[in-house]
């Protein structure tokens, strides 16, 4: 996070109307509201190794995830890599790039999506497994101004 400013608070009881102030800036990237786990659901699909990925958000952080990018390292080189999002894949490395469409993020919300890899022959894919996952969030302040 950039350097923070704690904003300062007037109360004046004879004002009837409220003004939200959002603090930290947009489009921040951070690594400390969700959690990512790439789970085996099905070792071989005729092609692919199949892959769920489940993210869990934070319930201790209020922000507008508007982006998130899933970093998945794999114990064998692919040939080939797709998911539901866009995606690309380098060597034993996927990575995955959802727009959140700024949907409100707090309370232990989740999301999970698929993604298929390939290592070039059967034995190979169906023995693959995920030996890292990890995941960024770009996020926004909310509405009510709350960002962490």
């Amino acid at each position: 996070m950039k350097d923070y400013e704690k904003p300062v608070v007037k109360i004046n009881d004879d004002i009837g109307e409220g003004v939200y102030a959002a603090s930290g800036a947009d489009g921040e990237t951070s690594t400390d509201c969700w959690t990512v786990d790439a789970v085996s659901v099905q070792d071989w699909d005729g092609a692919f190794h199949v892959f769920e990925i489940r993210c869990v958000h934070s319930t201790e952080v209020v922000h507008i995830s508007s982006n998130t990018e899933v970093t998945l390292v794999f114990s064998a080189t692919l040939t080939n890599a797709r998911s539901e999002f866009p995606c690309s894949f380098s060597g034993d490395t996927v990575t995955v790039n959802r727009e959140l469409h700024a949907n409100a993020y707090k309370s232990g919300d989740t999301m999970t999506y698929k993604v298929w890899v390939d290592a070039g022959d059967e034995a190979l894919t169906k023995g693959i497994s995920c030996t890292y996952a990890g995941i960024t969030c770009t996020h926004q302040p909310n509405v009510q101004g709350g960002f962490d």
